[in-house]
Protein backbone atom coordinates (compact mmCIF):
# COMPACT_ATOMS: atom_id res chain seq x y z
CA UNK A 1 0.00 0.00 0.00
CA UNK A 2 2.89 2.33 0.78
CA UNK A 3 4.26 2.00 -2.77
CA UNK A 4 0.87 2.88 -4.24
CA UNK A 5 0.60 5.94 -2.01
CA UNK A 6 4.11 7.08 -2.91
CA UNK A 7 3.29 6.63 -6.58
CA UNK A 8 0.05 8.61 -6.26
CA UNK A 9 1.80 11.43 -4.42
CA UNK A 10 4.48 11.56 -7.10
CA UNK A 11 1.74 11.66 -9.75
CA UNK A 12 0.14 14.60 -7.93
CA UNK A 13 3.48 16.41 -8.17
CA UNK A 14 3.73 15.70 -11.90
CA UNK A 15 0.18 16.95 -12.46
CA UNK A 16 1.00 20.14 -10.55
CA UNK A 17 4.01 20.56 -12.84
CA UNK A 18 1.80 20.02 -15.90
CA UNK A 19 -0.67 22.64 -14.67
CA UNK A 20 2.20 25.10 -14.19
CA UNK A 21 3.49 24.37 -17.70
CA UNK A 22 0.01 24.95 -19.16
CA UNK A 23 -0.26 28.26 -17.33
CA UNK A 24 3.17 29.33 -18.67
CA UNK A 25 2.04 28.22 -22.13
CA UNK A 26 -1.00 30.48 -21.83
CA UNK A 27 1.19 33.46 -20.91
CA UNK A 28 3.51 32.69 -23.84
CA UNK A 29 0.57 32.62 -26.26
CA UNK A 30 -0.92 35.85 -24.92
CA UNK A 31 2.49 37.56 -24.99
CA UNK A 32 3.32 36.08 -28.44
CA UNK A 33 6.60 34.60 -27.19
CA UNK A 34 7.39 31.75 -29.56
CA UNK A 35 10.56 30.64 -27.75
CA UNK A 36 8.70 30.25 -24.46
CA UNK A 37 5.84 28.50 -26.25
CA UNK A 38 8.28 25.95 -27.70
CA UNK A 39 9.93 25.45 -24.31
CA UNK A 40 6.61 24.84 -22.57
CA UNK A 41 5.58 22.41 -25.30
CA UNK A 42 8.71 20.36 -24.67
CA UNK A 43 8.15 20.54 -20.92
CA UNK A 44 4.53 19.38 -21.34
CA UNK A 45 5.57 16.45 -23.55
CA UNK A 46 8.13 15.39 -20.96
CA UNK A 47 5.65 15.62 -18.08
CA UNK A 48 2.94 13.77 -20.01
CA UNK A 49 5.38 10.96 -20.76
CA UNK A 50 6.27 10.70 -17.07
CA UNK A 51 2.58 10.71 -16.11
CA UNK A 52 1.89 7.88 -18.60
CA UNK A 53 4.71 5.84 -17.09
CA UNK A 54 3.30 6.46 -13.61
CA UNK A 55 -0.19 5.50 -14.77
CA UNK A 56 1.16 2.23 -16.16
CA UNK A 57 2.89 1.47 -12.85
CA UNK A 58 -0.30 2.32 -10.96
CA UNK A 59 -2.34 0.08 -13.25
CA UNK A 60 0.01 -2.84 -12.56
CA UNK A 61 -0.18 -2.25 -8.80
CA UNK A 62 -3.96 -2.14 -8.93
CA UNK A 63 -4.06 -5.37 -10.94
CA UNK A 64 -2.02 -7.09 -8.22
CA UNK A 65 -4.20 -5.62 -5.50
CA UNK A 66 -7.39 -6.64 -7.31
CA UNK A 67 -6.07 -10.16 -7.77
CA UNK A 68 -5.18 -10.47 -4.07
CA UNK A 69 -8.65 -9.20 -3.10
CA UNK A 70 -10.43 -11.34 -5.68
CA UNK A 71 -12.05 -8.28 -7.29
CA UNK A 72 -12.10 -7.05 -10.86
CA UNK A 73 -9.52 -4.30 -11.37
CA UNK A 74 -12.15 -2.03 -12.95
CA UNK A 75 -14.06 -1.95 -9.66
CA UNK A 76 -11.09 -0.61 -7.66
CA UNK A 77 -11.26 3.13 -7.21
CA UNK A 78 -9.24 5.19 -4.77
CA UNK A 79 -12.38 5.76 -2.72
CA UNK A 80 -13.14 2.05 -2.59
CA UNK A 81 -9.58 1.15 -1.66
CA UNK A 82 -9.59 3.83 1.05
CA UNK A 83 -12.56 2.09 2.71
CA UNK A 84 -10.64 -1.21 2.81
CA UNK A 85 -7.40 -0.02 4.41
CA UNK A 86 -6.40 1.36 7.81
CA UNK A 87 -7.19 4.97 8.61
CA UNK A 88 -3.67 6.36 8.06
CA UNK A 89 -3.54 4.98 4.51
CA UNK A 90 -7.19 5.83 3.98
CA UNK A 91 -6.58 9.51 4.74
CA UNK A 92 -3.59 9.66 2.39
CA UNK A 93 -5.56 7.92 -0.38
CA UNK A 94 -8.46 10.35 -0.05
CA UNK A 95 -6.07 13.31 -0.01
CA UNK A 96 -4.45 12.05 -3.23
CA UNK A 97 -7.88 11.47 -4.75
CA UNK A 98 -9.00 15.02 -3.94
CA UNK A 99 -5.77 16.60 -5.18
CA UNK A 100 -5.76 14.58 -8.41
CA UNK A 101 -9.42 15.35 -9.09
CA UNK A 102 -8.90 19.10 -8.58
CA UNK A 103 -5.72 19.10 -10.66
CA UNK A 104 -7.36 17.22 -13.54
CA UNK A 105 -10.24 19.72 -13.56
CA UNK A 106 -7.81 22.66 -13.59
CA UNK A 107 -5.65 21.07 -16.28
CA UNK A 108 -8.70 20.55 -18.50
CA UNK A 109 -9.86 24.15 -18.02
CA UNK A 110 -6.46 25.72 -18.75
CA UNK A 111 -5.91 23.36 -21.68
CA UNK A 112 -9.28 24.35 -23.20
CA UNK A 113 -8.47 28.02 -22.68
CA UNK A 114 -5.09 27.56 -24.41
CA UNK A 115 -6.77 25.73 -27.27
CA UNK A 116 -9.20 28.62 -27.75
CA UNK A 117 -6.37 31.17 -27.68
CA UNK A 118 -4.35 29.21 -30.22
CA UNK A 119 -7.36 28.75 -32.53
CA UNK A 120 -8.04 32.50 -32.35
CA UNK A 121 -4.38 33.21 -33.18
CA UNK A 122 -4.57 30.89 -36.17
CA UNK A 123 -7.72 32.66 -37.42
CA UNK A 124 -5.95 36.03 -37.12
CA UNK A 125 -3.00 34.78 -39.14
CA UNK A 126 -5.30 33.29 -41.80
CA UNK A 127 -7.18 36.59 -42.01
CA UNK A 128 -3.95 38.53 -42.44
CA UNK A 129 -2.75 36.15 -45.15
CA UNK A 130 -6.08 36.43 -46.94
CA UNK A 131 -5.88 40.23 -46.86
CA UNK A 132 -2.37 40.18 -48.28
CA UNK A 133 -3.40 37.67 -50.92
CA UNK A 134 -6.33 39.87 -52.01
CA UNK A 135 -4.09 42.93 -52.22
CA UNK A 136 -1.76 41.13 -54.60
CA UNK A 137 -4.37 39.62 -56.93
CA UNK A 138 -5.41 41.64 -59.97
CA UNK A 139 -9.10 42.29 -60.55
CA UNK A 140 -11.28 39.85 -62.46
CA UNK A 141 -11.56 40.17 -66.24
CA UNK A 142 -14.82 39.55 -68.13
CA UNK A 143 -14.40 37.79 -71.46
CA UNK A 144 -16.85 38.14 -74.38
CA UNK A 145 -18.19 34.68 -73.50
CA UNK A 146 -19.26 35.99 -70.11
CA UNK A 147 -16.59 33.97 -68.35
CA UNK A 148 -14.82 35.61 -65.43
CA UNK A 149 -11.14 34.97 -65.13
CA UNK A 150 -8.93 36.23 -62.38
CA UNK A 151 -5.50 37.33 -63.42
CA UNK A 152 -2.14 36.66 -61.95
CA UNK A 153 -0.85 38.36 -58.87
CA UNK A 154 0.02 41.93 -59.69
CA UNK A 155 1.55 43.17 -56.47
CA UNK A 156 -0.23 46.48 -56.87
CA UNK A 157 0.23 47.38 -53.21
CA UNK A 158 3.23 45.36 -52.19
CA UNK A 159 6.68 44.77 -53.57
CA UNK A 160 7.49 41.22 -54.60
CA UNK A 161 10.79 41.42 -52.73
CA UNK A 162 11.25 40.43 -49.12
Amino acid sequence: MEKLLDLLEEEVGLCQGLLGALQREKRAVVDSKLTQLNETSKEKENLILKIRIMEEQRRRMLEKLAESLGLPVESLTLKKISRMVEELHSNRLMACHSKLWALIQSIQEVNQSNRSLLMHSIQLVKGSLSLLDNLMASGPVYYPTGEIKTGHRSGKFLSGRV
